[in-house]
């Protein structure tokens, strides 16, 4: 006798379904309201997905939706026939709840479709650990995110009630909006005149501060420099003032120096006394006094350093919030951006431009999800070495490369073709709409590219397709292959290089605006690019649908110096210029950047002692450059103003990490 197995289905309801289909076409309410709270994704039935998905493009276009208007528009689709015909839709018409309970109706489909993704992740977790992976971190951090994005989407902000911020029970201080500001009137009343009056967290160094208004909560903070500059130093002084000064708890991600290391450097600083002394142990016994009275103050405080090597991005978010559960660190420290690796979690490629781009955008996002101001500490390219001045600009603080200034970016709203150059040169910064493409699903999406700037001159190429393309570039501008991002001096003729296959734009249609050099020769396009890259490459099966063709290049040629542009893209952090998909900056994450200048390292006698911190963006405010003192025997930079001496004496921590000899 055979056994009968029993075979379970996915969760739905298609009761629900209909009856949130049927509200929707009835009601305008209804219609607002399911097609702002569902996706297509959430209904179970193919014809059900495909109504649904009708209903919400005229919600999207503003048009009324009825019975008629949707079977008219599933004609015009083709579709009518697949979802059974205007019967269908009379009967989901027919089958309508109340619309007053389209609300319970709507999150009955959610609360199914949930469960199904709950299936489908566990599913695909299973799947990754039983491939015995060599790298679990990495696994385990995506199964903690594929559920953390599930248990996000059942629980969707809708907004908050004012009232319920100024009252306190959901700010962040948990404190009634009046009584707060009192506190705050109070505070500022109790400073003196010369005393900085700033909401973020305190440096200490008293133009920084002016400049910033202190560090903000859920900001990253970039500072970076080239070997040796000091920047270490500088962020470990910024930790000392934050912790003994400000007794905040600090945390500290060390992946060059070790712990041991770090608290030699701290001592120094406190303590006044030189490195070398107290190495060979040649102290005096007033500078022994000055370590124990540090020591003493610094066992007061709360710093916790991590000096792991080698840490992936994902386990180090993973300690920084252990720490933020267990220590309740205020401030945050990771030295250096380019010692972390990636997620090994990246689809286009094993890059490093991809994985740079990964760990500055994850930075960021631990930053907000910690709330603390997190300081990243990076090391800036060799062009520094090469400039006049030495002066870093923010083009040496990318992997990424830059486009001469005619490259044509598409207005995604307008269709207009603009160069780089102009958007550049706009007194204002206003984003724009551009097309870049979704690694996920090979499709071109509309994105804000929020700014473009000049890079200064760099030595450029022209590159060619097979298709007729050309686009001028510096050597380290990645260009994107099948295989991932690749630079332009890295890439060989032959090779195929993603480029779009269509921007739907309305309108212009089949037009040239006058800022346009040329056009690609259809022809040519048709009858000499190739088919898609190698066979078993993962994203085979999304190719034939995609939005991007793969063009041979036909020739890379040097041109010489020009001066260049590059731009920042919001989530996708690529663009299409010249129809060829490119990568943006990789600053795009910060909300401020901080370059440190040290002359006297290039030139003894120039401005020996001295060092330039400069504010080259900053989100929230002003840029502008900081003058420091730089005391080198113990690795301590101070302020640099007139009143910074009074100031300092008057410091109750200054004086009692540094007293008199």
């Amino acid at each position: 006798m055979s056994e009968t197995k029993t075979i379970k289905v996915a969760p739905h309801s298609k009761e629900s379904e209909m009856m949130v289909l049927g509200c929707m076409l009835t009601s305008i309410n209804s219609l607002n309201i399911a097609a702002d709270g569902l996706n297509e994704e959430d209904f179970y039935f193919s014809e059900h997905k495909t109504v649904f998905q009708t209903l919400k493009n005229a919600y999207l276009s503003d048009k009324p939706a009825d019975v008629h208007l949707i079977a008219e528009e599933l004609k015009r689709q083709e579709k009518l026939k697949a979802i059974g015909g205007v019967a269908y839709l009379t009967t989901l018409a027919q089958y309508a709840g109340t619309s007053a309970y389209i609300e319970e109706y709507t999150q009955l489909v959610k609360s199914k479709a949930l469960l199904r993704r709950m299936i489908f992740a566990a599913q695909e977790i299973e799947k990754n650990a039983l491939s015995d992976p060599d790298d679990v971190s990495a696994v385990l951090d995506n199964a903690q995110a594929k559920l953390f994005a599930i248990s996000q989407e059942a629980n969707p902000s809708i907004g908050m009630d004012l009232k319920e911020i100024l009252s306190g029970a959901k700010a962040e201080s948990h404190i009634p909006y009046l009584k707060e500001l009192q506190q705050r009137q109070e505070e500022y009343q109790k400073k003196g005149p010369n005393e900085i009056k700033i909401t973020g967290i305190p440096t200490h160094f008293l133009d920084l501060d002016k400049l910033l208004n202190g560090f903000s909560p859920s900001n990253l903070i970039i500072l970076a420099a080239r070997p040796a500059m000091g920047k270490t130093a500088l962020a470990l002084n910024i930790a000392e003032n934050i912790c003994f000064k400000n007794h905040l708890p600090v945390g500290i991600f060390s992946l060059e120096m070790t712990a041991e290391q770090l608290l030699h450097r701290i001592i120094c600083s406190q303590s006044g006394v030189e490195s070398e002394k107290i190495k060979t142990g040649a102290l005096n016994g007033t500078e022994y006094q000055r370590i124990v009275s540090c020591i003493g103050e610094m066992q007061k405080h709360l710093m916790i350093v991590d000096d792991t090597p080698g840490l992936k991005i994902t386990d180090l978010r993973a300690r920084a919030r252990r720490m933020k559960e267990s220590h309740n660190i205020g401030f945050l420290i990771v030295d250096y951006l380019q010692l972390l690796s990636g997620s090994g979690f990246l689809r286009l490629s094993d890059n490093r431009q991809n994985e740079i781009s990964e760990i500055s955008r994850l930075l960021k996002n631990l930053a907000r999800e910690l709330n603390i101001p997190l300081l990243c500490l990076a090391q800036l390219s060799r062009k520094v070495e090469e400039r006049q001045g030495h002066r870093p600009m923010m083009s040496d603080l990318r992997e990424s490369g830059c486009l001469t200034g005619d490259a044509l970016i598409t207005d995604a709203k307008t269709g207009q073709q603009i160069p780089i150059q102009t958007l550049a040169e706009r007194k204002r910064q206003t984003p724009i709409l551009v097309k870049a493409l979704n690694p996920k699903t090979w499709k071109l999406e509309d994105r804000l590219m929020t700014k473009a700037f000049c890079s200064g001159k760099k030595m450029v190429y022209e590159l060619a397709t097979k298709s007729g393309r050309t686009i001028k570039a510096s050597a380290n501008h990645p260009f994107l292959k099948l295989e991932g991002w690749t630079r332009l001096d890295q890439l060989n003729i032959g090779d195929k290089l993603a480029i779009s296959r269509r921007i739907d734009i309305q309108p212009p249609q089949n037009s040239y605006t006058n800022n346009e050099k040329g056009s690609v020769n259809p022809k040519l396009f048709l009858t000499n690019i190739g088919a898609a890259g190698k066979r078993g490459m993962p994203v085979a099966s999304l190719l034939a649908e995609s939005d991007v063709y793969w063009d041979e290049i036909n020739s890379i040629t040097a041109l010489g110096e020009e001066t260049v542009y590059d731009a920042t893209v919001e989530g996708l952090h690529n663009f299409a210029a010249n129809d060829l998909i490119v990568h943006n900056s990789i600053e795009q994450d910060s909300d401020q950047v901080l370059f440190l200048l040290r002359r006297e390292y290039y030139d003894p006698y120039d401005k020996p002692g001295f060092a330039e911190l400069i504010v080259a963006k900053n989100r929230h405010g002003g840029v502008g450059t900081i003058p420091l003192a730089f005391r080198k025997e113990i690795a301590q930079f101070v302020n640099h103003t007139k009143f910074s001496s009074q100031e300092e004496a008057n410091d109750e921590a200054f004086s009692a990490f540094s007293p008199a000899d």
